[in-house]
């Protein structure tokens, strides 16, 4: 005899069955109290589709169907899919392929990126022949950038000549680097410029002219990684970002206590709205941002293409004469 318990375990069991099959392959039940939602991409019978998926992550599920195609009944349909490398990837590990044909790449790797061509078979019995439609999907890994910031920003001082202002720029990386010490960022390019500028209304101003960078890859971002299988990235921008953040308001504190002081201004004071900052990205090896090739992820760093390589942290895959590279992700030409 079934406990309450357990009826109603079986009645919520055979609602989410229920409501998995009128709401369609967007569901699928896991068990009787989760759902995962799974993007869906229709194949084109005229054009390859393009499909960036996150490295490490499963892709979106492929469809072996057009749009058009998947609003008809399809009699003793029959599914291939064969890979970048020309052969049927079914029973391949990283492959799930549902009864109807979808295609999932599991936990996403850049040799995985590609061509990859889905053949339905299906039968027109009033005019008793099989008829066939291909499709191909490009797909392609990528990764989210690596995130740096460049600072720019000016200081009153008395004279160009001034001793004290190198005394006060040590002070200044210094203060700095404590700031974000907890983050295992770093800065790095530190440089001081001294300038007379000419300001209206105000005459001649002697200014330092301060600009640095910051990068998570400080002393013990490693460790930090350690902690992660993969998307490390995502950690480190959380840092960085995190680190831009504390700067900013460092410097926003620094005008409001300018404007308590009035009469009582020190030599060296944070000129006002001066601080710039600029976010710049890199990619890892064997990746590369493209805005013409990959307008749909123009912001993504993409696996390098055939012919292509990235050895080190640049923004851009390079292209390889000397020899031919017939994979994607180079990393060396």
């Amino acid at each position: 005899m079934r406990t309450p318990a357990a009826a109603a375990s079986l009645r919520l069991a055979a609602l989410a069955i229920g409501l998995s099959a009128m709401i369609g392959r967007a569901i699928e039940v896991i068990d009787i109290t989760h759902t995962e939602h799974i993007q869906e991409i229709y194949g084109n019978s005229n054009r390859p589709v393009k499909v960036y998926v996150k490295m490490y992550h499963d892709s979106p599920a492929l469809l072996c169907t057009t749009q058009e195609l998947s609003e008809k009944e399809l009699v003793d349909p029959y599914f291939i899919w064969v890979g970048p490398s020309g052969r049927n990837i079914k029973g391949e590990p990283y492959v799930r392929i549902s009864e109807t044909g979808s295609l999932v790449l599991r936990s996403f790797d850049k040799f995985m990126s590609g061509d990859y061509t889905c053949t339905v078979s299906y039968k027109d019995v009033e005019k008793n022949k099989e008829l066939f439609l291909d499709m191909k999907f490009s797909v392609y890994g990528f990764r989210e950038p690596d995130y740096s910031f460049k600072f720019s920003t000016r200081y009153h001082t008395h004279e160009c000549h001034d001793p004290s202002n190198s005394r006060f720029f040590r002070k200044f990386k210094s203060v700095e680097k404590e700031l974000i010490a907890d983050l295992t960022c770093r800065i790095t390019d530190v440089e001081m410029k001294c300038h007379v500028v000419k300001v209206p209304h105000k005459g001649l101003i002697t200014e330092l002219f301060i600009s640095f960078k910051v990068d998570p890859f400080g002393y013990g971002w490693e460790e930090v990684c350690r902690k992660f299988l993969h998307d490390c990235e995502d950690e480190t921008n959380r840092r960085v970002e995190k680190a831009r953040n504390r700067i900013e308001a460092f410097f926003k504190k620094q005008s409001i206590a300018l404007d308590k002081m009035k009469d009582n201004v020190p030599t060296f004071y944070y000129i006002a709205n001066s601080l710039k900052t600029v976010r710049v990205d890199h990619c890892r090896p064997g990746f590369g941002k493209n805005k013409l090739t990959h307008l749909d992820c123009s912001e993504c760093c993409v696996v390098c293409d055939h012919g292509m390589y990235s050895p080190n942290n640049d923004v851009f895959c390079r292209p390889c004469t000397s020899v031919k590279i017939n994979y994607y992700g180079a990393t060396a030409c």
